[in-house]
């Protein structure tokens, strides 16, 4: 039980200091213009810096606190694995900060972006050094890039975005930007399809199901649902939009790692392309 508690303060530590660096991020953000949503109640009664500071080490805490999933088959130098999961937390942060959305200014999509990686590659840097296990290279071993799990996952996550905008019609840019929006789409279905090959190497071995589960709805799905709801903290937004965008991006990425098999396995099924290193 000591060792429980001594990791979940380890983990609030982390959700904190994680928090402190984006918040001095945030502060170093010229302050933008946007008139197309109103400010939230807590911008409008002052209470925002509080709120967000709270709400920002329940979610870094939590997001931390994924990376115990894949520690166990991670190898190599122990601040290099949460150099790594940083990284990863990094790329599904940027593709989303990048969406063309009628309040995003274009200034925001360099700063924010930028304010987001700092915080979370210190993020992983302190789950390295705090939680990560050094192994040596030697349980490395070939296995081959699956190409067709790529394509799965970029194709339902392109469908269920199509769904939203043209028969949910979600809060976007789809009608004055549709062809933007359309690339967007795709660069972020790519990314999030090789986020979850990398991951899918370092998750315990199972069925289907089960790793479609931890792949989309544990280290996708938590890490985009908090993400998403820092915005109602800045903005008056649609909650019932936001909940459906979310979900909606949960369930394709989902079904599309339905495809994934057991990393054993992956050098021996059809539609590889190249081969890389994984845990033995």
């Amino acid at each position: 039980m000591n060792k429980v508690i001594k990791n979940i303060l380890k983990i609030l530590l982390i959700g904190f200091a994680t928090t402190i660096i984006r918040i001095i991020g945030q502060l170093s953000i010229p302050a933008g213009e946007q008139t197309v949503l109103a400010p939230s109640i807590f911008a409008q009664n002052g209470t925002m810096p509080l709120v967000f500071t709270v709400y920002g080490i329940f979610a870094y805490s939590l997001i931390a606190a994924l990376f115990l999933l894949i520690r166990d088959r991670m190898v190599g130098n122990r601040i290099l694995q949460g150099l790594k999961y940083g990284l990863v937390c990094c790329a599904v942060w940027i593709v989303y900060l990048l969406e063309p959305l009628p309040h995003v200014a274009a200034l925001d999509r360099i700063t924010y972006p930028i304010a987001d990686s700092v915080a979370l590659i210190i993020m992983g840097l302190m789950l390295g050094w705090l939680f990560g296990k050094s192994k040596r290279s030697a349980d490395w071993q070939k296995t081959a890039f699956p190409v067709l799990p790529v394509l799965t996952v970029t194709v339902c996550f392109f469908a269920g975005r199509m769904i939203q905008y043209l028969i949910f019609d979600t809060y976007s840019s789809f009608d004055e930007k549709t062809l933007e929006t359309v690339l967007w789409c795709l660069l972020t279905g790519i990314a999030i399809s090789c986020v979850m090959v990398w991951l899918n190497l370092h998750i315990s071995n199972g069925n289907r199901i089960k790793r479609a589960m931890i792949l989309g709805c544990l280290l996708f799905g938590v890490d985009l649902i908090l993400f998403n709801f820092f915005m109602p903290l800045v903005f008056s937004a649609d909650i019932p939009d936001l909940i459906l965008r979310t979900f909606v991006d949960i369930l394709t990425v989902t079904l599309g790692c339905l495809v994934f098999s057991d990393t054993r396995d992956l050098d021996k099924s059809p539609g590889n392309l190249f081969t890389y290193g994984q845990v033995s």
